[in-house]
């Protein structure tokens, strides 16, 4: 879902500029907001006076009123979406005279819908996006610089996120996002319905890597012959690598896990995608990916708890068989296939105040109670109690459907990595009440990449980027669903791709790169 969003904003959005995370520039941007090192190097929760005198707080509930709109994907029902937005707003009211207004948008057209509210200018104050689209909404000035509103209407917010974490929104010396609290690692696998593989007798523990999972698909296909062994996802397919993207338009570190590996290379040149891409039409000619894999906009959940389909290729994280299993209806086994490691691009989910918004210190207030109030971002996650979710213990700390509601019929689909804080709320039944501390080691000892804290600046290359992208969008999808045949479509590709000039990009961003760890040495 959310590889989707970025890759369908890349395409809308007319202009990149990339400029990476963790760079600060001891500057203050052309409207006079405070730059990074003012924003992240001094103490987030400072309050006090200068002789260290505890000041008081601020009452904010008399304001005047204000509807802070909010926008996120995850279809939802308009009647639903209005009464968690008025739970909400009892609690927002009290304190800061605000209210909300939740509207939510399918995955499929929520890129398109995001940016043709940007340039209608229809009131919008806050919403979810991925961090494919964050350097091209700063650039086209769709986001607000919210670094200057932080120590006044989120400071809260401001101490629990680290400093590091503020530099990976921060672009030029404004921070313009906040990353949504979840984990911050990952690592890549195959998701399949367990009770079809036990049927087929499958002692699927001992598969590791994608070549092993063919005995497993071909049994499906011949048990199964109306179901999918292997969907796409929202279109799209993982290539299931440990490659770091170093920012994100072309060239990348192929293994950052090695941590001698610094040379910048391009991806669809090397051997390892040509074997991806050889794989998955090999599989497609066997009929283990299902035929129109590159064009699929069915939700994938939806797939698996009709019967349509048996497997899919997943990121790997602690909870995901829960988070997979609450969505489908069905029980999933998740089989690891790469090691866990981390990037700055792992800073996946961002959420921004849109240049619409008439009050964006308001919006930042609100942000900053969502993000410390365990009460609100439970509703704002979950739902209204006994509709949409109930809770399953005494201790209210880990929630399941009620009776008669499952993934596919809530009227308010529950996706808590979506939001900005989702290691505040109660933990889904099915998954280990330890989940978020098994989140927070697994951000601890995931492997990271060289190449973490690197800032690519696209500027010099910006034309050469634009045509590389235009070719990709062609051919990478097609070719990662298995939809065409490399021995044609690949030395095409790359060809297209010299033409474009992506060598110049690799050239480029190898000398940044050069730079950036001469510097740390």
């Amino acid at each position: 879902m959310k590889k989707t969003i970025s890759y369908l904003l890349v395409i809308t959005l007319l202009v990149t500029l990339l400029v990476g995370c963790g760079k600060s520039e001891n500057k203050a941007n052309g409207n006079g907001t405070k730059n990074s090192a003012e924003v992240t190097g001094k103490a987030a929760d400072d309050t006090s006076d200068k002789e260290g005198t505890k000041t008081e707080a601020k009452d904010y509930s008399k304001q005047e009123p204000y509807t802070v709109k909010i926008m996120l994907p995850g279809t939802a029902g308009t009647k639903d979406c209005e009464e968690v937005s008025a739970l909400a707003s009892e609690i927002l009211q009290k304190k800061y005279n605000t209210t909300l207004n939740i509207v939510r948008v399918g995955f499929g057209t929520y890129a398109q819908q995001v940016n043709l509210m940007f340039s209608s200018g229809e009131k919008l104050d806050m919403l979810y996006n991925d961090r494919g689209s964050f350097t091209s909404a700063v650039s086209n000035g769709q986001v607000v610089e919210i670094g200057q509103y932080l120590d006044e209407y989120a400071p809260e917010m401001k101490a629990q996120i680290s400093g590091d974490d503020w530099a990976c929104t921060s672009i030029n010396g404004g921070i313009y996002a906040v990353p949504a609290n979840k984990e911050k690692a990952v690592a890549w696998g195959f998701a399949f319905v367990k009770s079809i593989a036990d049927e087929l007798g499958f002692d699927y523990s001992k598969i590791k890597t994608e070549e092993e999972l063919v005995p497993l698909l071909q049994a499906v296909k011949e048990k199964y012959p109306d179901m999918y062994p292997v969907m796409s996802n929202g279109g799209s397919m993982s290539t299931m690598t440990t490659y770091d993207e170093l920012g994100g338009d072309f060239g990348v570190l192929e293994n950052c896990t090695d941590p001698n590996n610094t040379t910048v290379v391009n991806w669809y040149e090397t051997d390892a995608y040509r074997k991806i891409a050889e794989r998955r039409y090999e599989w497609a000619q066997k009929g283990l990916i299902m035929p129109d894999a590159a064009s699929n906009t069915e939700p994938w959940a939806n797939m698996i708890a009709s019967n349509k389909a048996f497997g899919r290729f997943t990121n790997v994280k602690p909870g995901i068989e829960a988070e997979m299993q609450k969505a489908s209806g069905k029980e999933i086994v998740v089989l690891p296939m790469t090691d866990a490691y981390t990037t700055t691009n792992r800073l996946d989910i961002l959420w921004y105040v849109a240049h619409n918004s008439e009050k964006p210190e308001r919006t930042v207030q609100v942000m900053n109670e969502i993000y410390t109030n365990p009460e609100l971002q439970n509703i704002l996650v979950n739902g209204v109690e006994g509709k949409h979710y109930e809770f399953a213990n005494e201790a209210k700390t880990m929630v399941r459907y009620p009776k008669g509601v499952d993934g596919t019929n809530t009227g308010y689909p529950s996706y808590p990595w979506a939001w900005l804080n989702e290691m505040i709320t109660p933990v889904w039944e099915g998954a280990d009440d330890t989940l978020w501390k098994e989140t927070d080691d697994y951000n601890k000892t995931a492997i990271v990449s060289p190449g973490k804290g690197f800032g690519w600046n696209n500027l010099n290359v910006i034309n050469e980027v634009t045509s590389c992208n235009n070719v990709k969008n062609k051919y990478a999808n097609a070719l990662e669903c298995g939809s065409v045949d490399p021995a044609v479509a690949l030395p095409q590709f790359i060809k297209d791709l010299k033409d474009a000039g992506v060598d110049s990009i690799i050239k480029e961003k190898q000398s940044q790169l050069d730079e950036w760890l001469a510097a740390k040495k």
